[in-house]
C-alpha cells in the first residue's frame, strides 16, 4: 500500500531550527522515504529466517554474490551472522553491543561486504560468507 501523507507537502527539513520550518514539513524522516518532492511512509517489511530470541538487530545487509545470489548479513548482540539457507551462522564473535553500518562493494576481485562499528572495520567474501571475517584495523 502507498500512502502519502499531504500534511507534509513541503518535505523534510532537518537542518532548520524547529521553531522555524515550515508548518506543513517534517523535521525527520525516520522510516519514511522522500519521492516527488513529498514522503511516503516506507511499506512493510518481511521476516528473513527463523523467528527466535535473537534479540535486538544492531545492523543489517544483503550483500550479493556475482552471480546475483543475495547473502544476507546482521549484526545482532556480540556476534555478525550470516543466513545460511535457514541457520544463522556466526561470522565474527565477542563484538560489543553498539549498532553497526553495513556497505556493499564488489570490484574485479568479488563482491564484498563491510561491518563498521566501534570494534573495527570487517570485510566479508560474499562468495563465501560463512567464513571468517578480515579485520581491516
Amino acid at each position: 500500500m502507498d500512502k502519502a501523507i499531504n500534511i507534509y507537502k513541503s518535505g523534510v527539513h532537518n537542518l532548520l531550527d524547529e521553531e522555524i520550518i515550515p508548518e506543513d514539513a517534517a523535521s525527520s524522516s525516520s522510516n519514511w522515504y522522500t519521492k516527488d518532492g513529498r514522503i511516503k511512509l516506507i511499506p512493510g517489511r518481511t521476516l528473513e529466517g527463523a523467528q527466535g530470541v535473537a534479540g535486538f538487530i544492531t545492523g543489517e545487509i544483503f550483500g550479493y554474490k556475482t552471480d546475483g545470489s543475495k547473502v544476507h548479513w546482521r549484526k545482532t548482540g556480540t556476534k555478525i551472522q550470516c543466513l545460511n539457507g535457514t541457520t544463522w551462522t556466526d561470522v565474527v564473535t565477542g563484538l560489543s553491543t553498539s549498532d553497526y553500518a553495513f556497505s556493499n562493494y564488489s570490484s574485479l576481485a568479488g563482491t564484498f561486504t563491510f561491518a563498521f562499528g566501534d570494534d573495527g572495520i570487517y570485510k566479508f567474501h560474499n562468495a563465501v560468507p560463512d567464513r571468517k571475517s578480515t579485520r581491516l584495523n
